[in-house]
């Protein structure tokens, strides 16, 4: 009887590491997913940041800086 109650709670604890081992994958699977998103759009963040600069810039000089056009 005793062996049959320690193969029983063996059993139980093999099925329970293997659903553990399961759900870690899964986490690290996910974790590995929002990094990717994050190296995107931090990446997305800098280009759009460097956009906008150009554009205040840009919107920043006056208009007597501008070179005329070459047909002038």
């Amino acid at each position: 009887m005793h062996n049959e109650d320690t193969e029983t709670r063996i059993t139980e604890l093999e099925t329970q590491l293997a659903h553990m081992d399961s759900v870690v994958s899964d986490l690290s699977d996910m974790i590995k997913s929002q990094w990717d998103r994050i190296d995107l759009l931090e990446r997305q963040n800098k280009l759009m940041s460097a956009d906008i600069k150009r554009m205040i810039d840009f919107l920043r000089t006056a208009p007597e800086d501008d070179a005329p056009p070459p047909h002038y």
